[in-house]
């Protein structure tokens, strides 16, 4: 058995385990040290307008963009889940503070909507409002953009014209838990942890040999801004916005103002 953390190969999952305890707390350190851009680690979103219909409590204007630049329960390339709760404190904490932009690039001409004029808020919406197969429900971070704030030309014209493109976040893991597959008593807390969370993957199809461990992230930092690009590995993020009319009521639990391997992005401007 592989473990990419430590990028070693081991006997057996007992084996593995033991490697994984004795050295958990390093894993957990390096990954909250880290800058993480959504896109590369398996959590880009397609940016596509798709029709909401299942969003409840929250009024959608035809006016505004709704981009969900991160989702939950999807486990990554990394191993990392993200759980629903996970971008509660950022949004009330950096609300206001957070500029959408491309490529994640802090300059000027990448701004495409200050950040004054972006409201942050997470909701739980269905996989299939953001064209994603899998059964139930994901809670999303969304960045609501009038568009009319949009500055950045070339952007407008990508979401005007619905081309494919993704979001993606950037953020600093503030909370992480290891959960393992374990019956071991030495791993009763991590035992706890892996049943509380593993039937929350809607992707678990995605692996064909199982889930023995991941990484629960039960707290994040959305850092500076979020982006639109080129391509992501998650997928299932993006434009949530063209209610079926501009009265439409949306299913929505809002709180207002707070792959498996790896898939590199290519490293392309694509409005530069």
């Amino acid at each position: 058995m592989i473990c990419k953390e430590l990028n070693k190969e081991f006997s057996s999952k007992s084996e593995m385990f033991e490697a994984l305890k004795a050295n958990k707390e390093l894993i957990i350190k390096e990954k909250k040290s880290q800058i993480f851009k959504s896109c590369d680690k398996g959590q880009g979103i397609a940016v596509k307008g798709v029709k909401i219909d299942s969003l409840k409590g929250v009024q959608m204007s035809d006016d505004s963009y709704y981009i969900a630049v991160n989702t939950t329960n999807i486990l990554d390339s990394h191993g990392d889940l993200h759980v629903k709760g996970i971008w509660n404190k950022s949004v009330k904490d950096q609300q206001g503070k957070n500029y959408l932009v491309t490529d994640h690039k802090m300059e000027l001409s990448n701004v495409v909507a200050k950040k004054e004029n972006i409201e942050m808020f997470v909701s739980d919406i269905n996989y299939s409002s953001i064209g994603k197969g899998y059964e139930g429900s994901t809670q999303a971070l969304i960045y609501k953009v009038n568009k009319s704030d949009i500055i950045n030309p070339l952007a407008k014209e990508w979401l005007e014209s619905k081309s494919d493109i993704e979001a993606s976040v950037r953020m600093q893991y503030v909370n992480v838990e290891l959960a393992l597959n374990s019956d071991a008593k030495a791993d009763k807390e991590e035992k706890a942890t892996y049943d509380k969370y593993i039937n929350d993957i809607a992707n678990k199809s995605d692996f064909e040999e199982g889930i023995e461990y991941f990484w629960v992230v039960k707290e994040a930092k959305n850092v500076g801004e979020s982006s639109l690009v080129l391509a992501g590995s998650n997928g299932a993020t993006g434009v949530i916005n063209e209610a079926a009319d501009s009265t439409s009521s949306i299913d929505i639990k809002t709180q207002p103002s707070s792959d498996i391997e790896q898939q590199k992005v290519n490293k392309i401007s694509i409005f530069n």
